[in-house]
């Protein structure tokens, strides 16, 4: 089918693709490469196959390319055309994974969520080697308005093509009375691990967004339960943050977003200020039997500030923490880590609670005080923590 309208999608950054539509007969591809002219044959192929799959055959493409990978171009020309077309059933067919993926646990480790824009060709070119716990590939507040249509297609691709390795895959969405659901339409074409709802402030929105999820990975195929990470950034969130925490069980850890809860508050960002709110989000997720993770930390130059405030963040009982860049993961990681106190006590809770049960006793005590299962389970987390960081574990005693 012809196009009906000229549009635009991308940028001419590097790493990027500025790919621009008109109608035209028949279809048409001009390429303009900074790679050279052996890499234009191959962006021309590119974009045909995409033009073909959405079943368009009357338009003229031009594509000026900026050292993009296959998969941005992809997603240059298919936001251009969406924007042609205002969008069409053809453009959320979910996209061949061409890499190996696999389901994550509900309770795997997720000590760092990484923030990454999802309309920047330039950050997502080097997103799989970034290495947080999470990655958020982001469609909410990284966005501009006028470019979150277009970050759907880059997320989609991005995550279809690039190997993460061990790292889970989640997308912020747009809140759904916004243009959430235009995302999840898109993005879970991508098939990422998780979906994260910003500005969560009652039980509704997450079973809304269960519902979809539960009936759209039906339609798509996806091999895997969608978790999901609701974002608590305002007072009346932190009211709602244990009935949220409850609401689906495809919710694994709940997060706070300082920024939005001060602006909303008028309150500093200092500990003080803080301590309630980061309280009452740890408390309503361990009482669900789910993750907490912190909000992120602003100062990307202020390592020894990170780390501070990501040891007072643990001490609180937050699982993981918030991080807007690379170089801050690092840090969380180490600041999470267990001392060596601590792995000495777990390694004594688990023999003793070994030993106990060798000998069919029931009770168990370790250094005079009563081993109970959340106790157990806490010393056993804490070695898992321990040996996937290389820590000595089993002489710790």
């Amino acid at each position: 089918m012809p196009i009906e309208r000229e549009a635009v999608c991308g940028s001419e950054e590097r790493s990027d693709a500025l790919v621009r539509v008109r109608p035209a007969d028949e279809l048409q591809v001009t390429v303009h490469s900074k790679s050279g002219p052996m890499y234009e044959d191959r962006i021309a192929q590119v974009t045909r196959e995409c033009v073909n799959r959405l079943g368009f055959s009357g338009a003229h493409i031009e594509v000026r390319e900026f050292g993009a990978y296959d998969h941005v171009i992809a997603a240059r020309v298919e936001g251009a055309l969406w924007r042609a077309e205002g969008g069409g059933e053809e453009f959320h067919r979910p996209l061949t994974l061409q890499v190996s993926r696999t389901a994550t646990s509900r309770d795997r480790f997720r000590r760092s969520r990484l923030y990454a824009p999802g309309n920047s060709a330039r950050t997502l070119a080097f997103a799989d080697a970034f290495g947080p716990d999470c990655l958020l590939l982001d469609l909410e507040d990284a966005v501009p308005t006028g470019e979150k249509d277009g970050a759907r297609f880059l997320v989609r691709r991005v995550l279809s093509a690039l190997d993460f390795g061990e790292t889970e895959l989640w997308v912020r969405i747009n809140p759904l009375e916004r243009s959430g659901h235009d995302d999840l339409r898109i993005v879970l074409g991508g098939r990422p691990h998780g979906i994260c709802l910003p500005k969560a402030e009652s039980a509704v929105q997450v079973t809304e967004l269960a519902g979809r999820l539960y009936e759209m990975e039906g339609r798509y195929g996806l091999p895997w339960r969608v978790w999901i990470m609701p974002i608590i950034e305002s007072p009346k969130g932190v009211f709602a943050a244990p009935d949220i925490a409850r609401a689906s069980e495809r919710v694994v850890c709940l997060a706070f977003g300082a920024e939005d809860y001060t602006r909303e508050v008028g309150c500093s960002r200092d500990r003080d200020a803080l301590l309630w709110p980061r309280a009452q989000v740890v408390s309503a997720a361990k009482a669900a039997g789910i993750q907490a993770s912190d909000s992120v930390f602003a100062d990307v130059e202020d390592e020894h500030g990170l780390v501070e405030d990501t040891a007072h963040a643990a001490a609180l009982g937050f699982d993981g923490k918030g991080v807007i860049h690379p170089l801050q993961i690092d840090a969380v990681h180490q600041a999470l880590a267990p001392s060596a106190e601590q792995v000495r006590w777990a390694h004594g809770v688990v023999s003793a609670a070994e030993e106990a049960e060798r000998k069919g006793t029931g009770a168990v005590t370790y250094q005079g005080s009563m081993v109970d299962r959340p106790v157990l389970l806490r010393a056993r987390r804490i070695l898992e923590v321990a040996r996937k960081l290389g820590m000595e574990v089993e002489n710790a005693s």
